[in-house]
């Protein structure tokens, strides 16, 4: 009988030195962090060949109405929209939403800079008191 046959029976277990408990455990040790290493391995492997696969994927069917998309983009940004004066926050995130959404589905990938930000006069912006609500709502039970 082999020393993990022994260690696999509750039995024979007791009657087991310290080295040889020792031993069992070691080599209990080492399959398992040996098997999670080679998964995650493997996991590792066909992450990278899916993200490789989808970036061939998307690159060979996009290039033809993108550029039609990316000539028609322009004339419709060229006309600056002033906000009303008494808008809605939640308009105003629709029309950013919409915008994002636009500049994404024309090709963009990654080249839009934010060139200011400033703070809101006062003490309370409607951010701050939304973050507020946010964690009070967060700890009710």
């Amino acid at each position: 009988m082999s020393l993990m046959e022994k260690f696999a029976n509750p039995e024979l277990f007791e009657s087991l030195s310290f080295g040889d408990k020792m031993l069992g455990s070691t080599i209990t040790l080492i399959m398992g962090m040996g098997i999670t290493v080679v998964v995650l391995v493997l996991l590792w492997g066909f992450v990278a060949i899916m993200g490789k696969a989808m970036k061939i994927a998307s690159g060979k069917g996009d290039k033809a109405p993108a550029k039609a998309e990316a000539a028609a983009t322009p004339s419709a940004a060229a006309a600056p929209v002033a906000p009303a004066a008494g808008t809605d926050d939640a308009v105003i995130a629709a029309v950013i939403a919409a915008a994002v959404a636009a500049y994404q589905s024309s090709g963009g990938t990654g080249n839009l800079v934010v060139r200011k930000i400033s703070r809101i006069s006062g003490e309370t912006t409607p951010w701050s008191l939304a973050a507020k609500e946010d964690c009070i709502e967060s700890r009710k039970f």
